[in-house]
């Protein structure tokens, strides 16, 4: 239900969103909620890309971190809860591309599952792309954030 800003419309009736899947996977992360909740039927989450993070996300956190700011244009907040850690990243309407250390991470290795937004999001901004990869916390994550974009990071300690 994500879309692009030329094709936004305010409306009551299967309402939309002027940002990306990942963008909205990413406040979960990104905006503090003590009660994380879906504001649909439950079948209206069903089969759609990244419904697998709605279930795991935790609703509260043992430390935050924020490595990626500049006010008007984008965050990065990491959040830790028990060993994992969570990363969102929202962006403004520029385009922009972010590199992410990972020095906040504890020694050791870790599996990332990592959500970006897909290269056809100009056209279907539901779509994303989803990684995972062996990461430490020497690594830096490049992000590219779309217009309204976002990306999301699960890592976990291996």
């Amino acid at each position: 239900r994500a879309l692009p800003r030329s094709e936004f419309k305010i409306q009551y009736v299967n309402p939309h969103v002027m940002s990306t899947r990942c963008h909205m996977l990413a406040m979960y992360v990104v905006l503090e909620n003590h009660l994380t909740s879906l504001c649909d039927t439950p079948k209206a989450y069903e089969g759609q890309p990244g419904f697998e993070v709605l279930r795991t996300v935790p609703g509260t956190w043992d430390e935050i971190r924020v490595p990626l700011a500049r006010m008007n244009e984008h965050v990065t907040v990491a959040r830790r809860s028990g060993s994992d850690w969570w990363v969102g990243s929202l962006n403004n309407g520029t385009e922009r591309d972010l590199k992410l250390e990972l020095d906040f991470l504890s020694e050791g290795d870790y599996q990332a599952t990592i959500y970006t937004d897909a290269e056809d999001v100009e056209r279907n901004p539901n779509n994303l792309d989803r990684q995972v990869r062996k990461v430490t916390r020497k690594d830096i994550i490049e992000l590219n954030l779309a217009k309204d974009g976002g990306a999301l990071l699960h890592i976990r300690r291996l």
